[in-house]
């Protein structure tokens, strides 16, 4: 069945020299749209096949449902069924896949910041203003640092600039997005904290969802241990016996809760060239901060999984209203006495889709990592 404007999806061709609405897809079946709080979500949009959506339908395409989250067209399959029906099946990421294309070009040193002080650095020297110019991705600009997460020594050689960011974030509990500002011509980066509007919090007005309240239509709890650590034996520069050694996270656990990784930081250097080549060197205070930090990262990446997935209803008596109430980030308490559950957790993923009804399905806490993601962790 063909959805009429359901939602109005503006196609942007955006390149080096051109930032211009070409217009508007007035027809398609079904479309999952996401909004994440930490990095890149994936879209995926069916539509009829024609010659209007032909011109949309182009790789590099940026779509635009208004607010601030857009994404770029990257897989275009055109499908004929047994009917003689043809339709596109469009997928494509959010706007901070941009942050996946650039590495961080040299050494980046950050001694004694704030984390969300050394994500805007990472960007701005590698994405807005780096030495060499044809490293600019076009139309980007810095939102104002608010200084959020706590203090950090952290230092990184090579590497995709979102992997980069997606630590410091996931390690610091903070948020990244590229936002589409389309009126001005501008795509800005951004780190976000989120609000607590928990139950156990009196600061803010509390959200709740319940299937008590039928705020929840559908809901899915997941939880895993199988891969948590929380002890890190970390080396550094040197060799045999004189290379530089910390431990990081919970040193003085023991028995079977004691869970330990090794984390080989040969990479971490004292002495590094930045990317103007200009030469930097860490005190031994900083480097052993350089080399503790790597093995929070690498904790970080270890946690207990608790996901907690819900269809959340947004017609009727509603008791919270997205967008107003509460927004992607913010942390809120979801119980569900069927599944005999009760979750305080930040909302890191509002997804709306668009099919025969409308649905907005959040999700609360940190989706468990895929084989791929996995493997990128391990290499990284």
């Amino acid at each position: 069945m063909l959805l009429e404007k359901q939602i109005q999806i503006l196609v942007f061709e955006v390149n080096d020299t051109t930032f211009d609405s070409i217009g508007e897809v007035n027809q398609y079946e079904s479309l999952i749209w996401p909004d994440k709080f930490n990095g890149f979500g994936t879209f995926e949009l069916w539509a009829p096949i024609t010659n209007e959506n032909s011109q949309y339908f182009k790789k590099g395409n940026i779509l635009w449902c208004g607010g601030d989250n857009a994404a770029v067209v990257e897989i275009v399959k055109s499908e004929i069924d047994e009917n003689g029906t043809k339709t596109y099946n469009v997928k494509g990421r959010t706007l901070e896949m941009l942050l996946t294309t650039r590495i961080i070009w040299g050494t980046y040193n950050a001694v004694n910041k704030d984390a969300s002080t050394a994500m805007y650095e990472i960007v701005n020297q590698n994405c807005v203003n780096p030495s060499n110019a044809n490293r600019k991705i076009p139309y980007l600009k810095l939102a104002e640092d608010l200084k959020f997460g706590g203090k950090i020594t952290y230092q990184k050689t090579g590497g995709e600039v979102y992997d980069s960011l997606s630590t410091i974030a996931s390690t610091y509990d903070l948020g990244f997005s590229v936002l589409f500002k389309p009126k001005t011509k501008e795509l800005i980066f951004e780190v976000v904290e989120g609000v607590d509007r928990t139950v156990e919090q009196n600061t803010n007005d509390p959200v709740e969802f319940s299937t008590e309240l039928e705020d929840l239509l559908s809901s899915s709890y997941y939880t895993n241990d199988q891969d948590v650590k929380n002890v890190a034996f970390v080396q550094g520069e040197g060799s045999g016996s004189s290379r530089k050694s910390v431990t990081s996270g919970e040193a003085d656990s023991k028995g079977f809760g004691r869970r330990e990784l090794y984390v080989d930081a040969r990479d971490l250097q004292s002495t590094s060239v930045d990317e103007n080549g200009e030469e930097q060197n860490l005190s031994p205070t900083e480097y052993t901060q350089v080399l503790t930090q790597r093995g929070d990262d690498k904790l970080s990446e270890c946690k207990t999984t608790e996901t907690f997935e819900a269809q959340i209803r947004v017609f009727g008596d509603v008791q919270y209203e997205f967008g107003v109430d509460y927004k992607k980030g913010d942390k809120v308490t979801v119980r569900d006495e069927q599944l005999n559950v009760v979750v305080s957790a930040r909302i890191t993923e509002v997804q709306e889709e668009f099919d025969d009804e409308y649905a907005l399905v959040l999700t609360f806490g940190y989706s468990y990592p895929t084989i791929m993601q996995k493997v990128k962790q391990q290499i990284s």
